[in-house]
């Protein structure tokens, strides 16, 4: 699998830092992963193909990380180069179908194509194989239906993505032994804020867990400006990466 990360930011504008979005390439499948405004712009800067995205996954219904869900719809409708018919399944969750059939109320015919189908799977723990690719899910401590994902190739990769989240102990559990362990790591060890982790907090998960890489993403402008590694080096070993917009990673 191949990872880029498309926005290693915040909600909060800070220079070559977008909001939240990951495009995970594996053999079979182009997934976008949570996708906050100008992540579709991003996957062209960073030569991806936007027309290629069969999946579609959110952690959570923060404007953050999935505000980009109606301008990708929009392009898609009138794009003149995209193979019809076309599917796309998203997978996330509960309370996505309300937000969609709230969002189509506002720009329906506008954004709806008889030949693009969104196949919605609203979930909260599941675990979907799709053909080489298993995608499992677990509740995180952000929102009431937030989730983290893992993503792992049969025979081959193994990625965890978090979301936004707070810790908790099952997180240990989810991310054993994982190839890479993406987590969001919002604020410095002295900011603390109830939803969120601090590089220490990382630092201990990627510890418990015997991760070979940890990308530290989500990145607040506080949490910028702290001496990050530094903190999280004082549980974790191994090798740490702190995301930046246009990372590529080979999983």
């Amino acid at each position: 699998m191949k990872l880029t990360v498309l926005g290693s930011g915040t909600v909060i504008p800070y220079p070559k830092r977008g909001n939240s979005g990951y495009f995970l390439q594996s053999e079979n499948h182009s997934i976008l992963i949570d996708g906050g405004s100008g992540a579709l712009r991003k996957i062209a800067d960073f030569g991806l193909n936007y027309r290629d995205i069969d999946i579609i996954t959110y952690t959570h219904l923060h404007p953050d990380h999935c505000f980009d869900f109606i301008p990708l719809m929009f392009s898609l409708k009138h794009d003149s180069l995209l193979n019809r018919p076309k599917s796309v399944q998203i997978i996330a969750p509960k309370g996505f179908q309300t937000y969609f059939y709230q969002l189509m109320e506002i720009y329906g015919e506008w954004v709806i194509d008889d030949d693009i189908q969104f196949q919605i799977r609203e979930i909260s723990e599941v675990h979907i194989k799709l053909n080489n690719l298993i995608i499992q899910s677990f509740h995180t401590y952000h929102t009431d239906n937030s989730v983290g994902y893992l993503f792992v190739e049969v025979e081959g990769g193994k990625l965890l993505y978090s979301g936004d989240m707070d810790y908790f102990p099952e997180i240990i559990k989810y991310s054993k032994d994982m190839d890479i362990l993406l987590l969001e790591c919002s604020f410095p060890d002295d900011m603390k804020r109830k939803g969120h982790l601090t590089p220490s907090e990382c630092g201990r998960i990627a510890s418990e867990s015997d991760v070979k890489t940890l990308i530290l993403t989500h990145l607040y402008p506080e949490v910028l400006e702290s001496e990050i590694i530094p903190q999280v080096k004082k549980y974790y070993s191994g090798e740490v990466i702190v995301a930046s917009d246009g990372l590529e990673i080979e999983i």
